[in-house]
């Protein structure tokens, strides 16, 4: 338990690092087909992206204008903000009991740069949380897209999905945007 934390503390840092990272001088552009629907559920933006978190039938999709999730959810935990790594302005990591969300700029408009899962009391559509193994997760996905002792990537559309280990231990669940790398 005492590593688990350890690795969870030093995957918040990292976070928070990433946040905190000047300005890069070959900013990748990527273009999105976002929009915000309004249905019957709790759905906010959808994007024409890979897998998508959803929280409380609210889908998180990557790349997705933040403003309207962030509505829906409410105030975070924690909030900080600093210069993006991946465009030029703010970043922002707003920080939920469960999960986190980490932004880039994009003109006026704040995106999802990715979606951290960082307990056992959120999954993903799929039903996989830091309790599942490795064998729950390539059930569920198939071979990873890439894989070594320490992750698995699945890539879909422009962003991937991350499973992140200490060991044995499955100790985050990334959605990463295709500029968060």
């Amino acid at each position: 338990m005492k590593n688990k934390l350890l690795s969870l503390g030093l995957i918040m840092a990292i976070s928070l690092s990433m946040v905190a990272c000047g300005n890069s001088s070959d900013t990748k552009v990527i273009e999105s087909n976002t929009s915000t629907e309004a249905t019957g559920s709790e759905q906010v933006a959808t994007a024409n992206a890979g897998y998508v978190f959803n929280y409380d039938g609210m889908d998180i999709p990557v790349d997705a204008d933040v403003a309207p999730i962030i509505d829906k959810l409410g105030e975070p935990n924690s909030y900080f903000e600093s210069p993006s790594c991946a465009a030029d302005g703010i970043g922002k990591l707003y920080t939920y009991s469960d999960f986190e969300i980490q932004t880039y700029p994009d003109g006026d408009v704040d995106k999802v740069l990715y979606v951290m899962l960082r307990t056992d009391n959120v999954a993903t559509k799929e039903g996989i949380d830091l309790s599942s193994s490795r064998e729950d997760i390539v059930g569920a996905y198939g071979q990873a897209t890439e894989e070594d002792s320490s992750s698995m990537k699945y890539e879909n559309g422009d962003m991937t999905l991350v499973f992140i280990f200490d060991g044995e231990s499955l100790i985050s669940i990334e959605y990463d945007s295709a500029m968060n790398k």
